[in-house]
């Protein structure tokens, strides 16, 4: 068996361009989607009416 030197391997190269990655497409339109849902919940919650609070939640409230 012959012992590999230094010399013998080949060159290691950095100006290699590395594969993207085919799954990015999605990662980015999932996180997309997730934004979008996310500002119109927002908006929602902020533009519903305020709720007048029944008798039984302020007695509790002010039970303390």
């Amino acid at each position: 068996m012959i012992a590999q030197t230094f010399s013998a391997l080949p060159p290691i190269r950095t100006d290699a361009v590395a594969a993207e990655n085919p799954l990015k497409g999605v990662l980015v339109t999932v996180f997309t989607l997730k934004i979008i849902v996310t500002v119109f919940l927002l908006a929602t919650v902020s533009l519903a009416p305020p709720v007048v609070a029944d008798e039984t939640y302020k007695t509790l409230a002010f039970a303390d």
